[in-house]
């Protein structure tokens, strides 16, 4: 026998099993396959719903920190607000000297209201209008025109040093404090408790329906445990998280970094009184200033959820000009980052949203 040749062995043809008509074959056969698809759809339905849950609703953010500072700012900023997915910002009235065109304290700060409202008019629920106010001399008639023209809160200089021709709590301001709290306006307050401490605490205890956002970690941004104190004394106290320019905002970034832990252990205790903002000063429309907008929105939110942002960084020897780099964020679990991000701001602005 040729040993290449295979052999395969013969199947008699009475042992073959019967074959059944074609009718019952098919009938049985169609069954067969009906069961197996089934069990297949009802399988992969199973697993499908195990393994591929509908995603969560993306988180609306507002940025509560923004200076609009001339009309032909807001295509550019509504352009940004899309290119960084910003849902809305609150566009704050500011005077000439925050706005770049030099003066001095307050002047110009009623043309600014006039930007804002005006914007807030053509892009209703997107820009949310704060106008300003000079505590001491503006009259409750003006607050209630600009409420009346649609204002939702109020931007507060009088805080900050280049502001403050008189102190916070002065007798000549109590009565626009108290309207501020009967009414609930929204407030942002730019408040240096460096120099000014004792008299926010005054404002604060005279007035405790206060709706007030205290900018910048409350000024703390170097000493987080200046700010804790404020929060543990004012139950009400609201805080946003924006840095500004490249000088203060290197300056705070460096510092969070290195109390990381103590930050994080304050959302975690107060995860409902933090808003995000940016400070973003809109005055500057060239290609350069556009860079500039996107990395101060990138660092103010990658602050709050990256794990590695960048933005400028003093250099080592502290003499040459600053220079990008890397910080570490904060990388904030979803439970602290919503409301941070945008829950806190939807509470705080109420009515302004409807």
């Amino acid at each position: 026998m040729d040993p290449h040749r295979l052999i395969v062995p013969h199947r008699s043809r009475d042992r073959r099993r019967p074959r059944r008509p074609h009718s019952m074959r098919s009938r049985a056969d169609r069954g067969a396959r009906f069961r197996s698809i089934a069990w297949g759809a009802a399988l992969a339905a199973a697993l499908g719903c195990r393994s591929s849950p509908t995603p969560p609703a993306r988180q609306e953010v507002i940025d509560i920190h923004v200076h609009l500072t001339e009309a032909n700012a807001v295509a550019p900023l509504l352009a940004h607000m899309a290119k960084h997915h910003i849902d809305r910002t609150v566009i704050l009235a500011s005077p000439d000297l925050t706005s770049g065109r030099g003066g001095s304290g307050l002047s110009g700060y009623r043309a600014g209201n006039d930007i804002v409202l005006d914007a807030a008019a053509a892009h209703r629920g997107k820009l949310i209008p704060f106008v300003t106010l000079d505590l001491g001399h503006d009259d409750l008639a003006y607050l209630a025109e600009l409420r009346s023209r649609g204002a939702c809160g109020v931007k507060l200089y009088q805080g900050h040093n280049l502001f403050h021709e008189r102190p916070l709590d002065d007798p000549s301001h109590q009565a626009m404090w108290q309207a501020l709290a009967d009414q609930a306006i929204p407030v942002l307050l730019h408040a240096n408790t460096v120099r000014y401490r004792s008299e926010l605490e005054a404002v604060l205890r005279a007035f405790p329906d206060l709706q007030l956002v205290c900018a910048h970690l409350c000024g703390s941004r170097t000493d987080l445990a200046r700010m804790e104190s404020l929060m543990e004394a004012f139950p009400r106290l609201l805080v946003d998280t924006s840095h500004g320019s490249a000088g203060p905002a290197t300056e705070g970034f460096a510092s969070l970094e290195r109390d990381r832990a103590q930050l994080l252990r304050l959302f975690s205790r107060w995860p409902e009184r933090f808003l995000f903002g940016t400070d973003l000063v809109t005055s500057g429309l060239d290609p350069m200033s556009m860079e500039l907008w996107d990395l101060q929105a990138e660092s103010n939110m990658g602050l709050l959820k990256e794990d590695k942002f960048r933005f400028f960084r003093q250099t080592a020897d502290r003499q040459s000009a600053r220079t990008i780099g890397t910080y570490q964020g904060l990388h904030l679990p979803p439970e602290l980052l919503g409301p941070a991000l945008g829950g806190n701001a939807a509470r705080w602005l109420g009515a302004c949203l409807r």
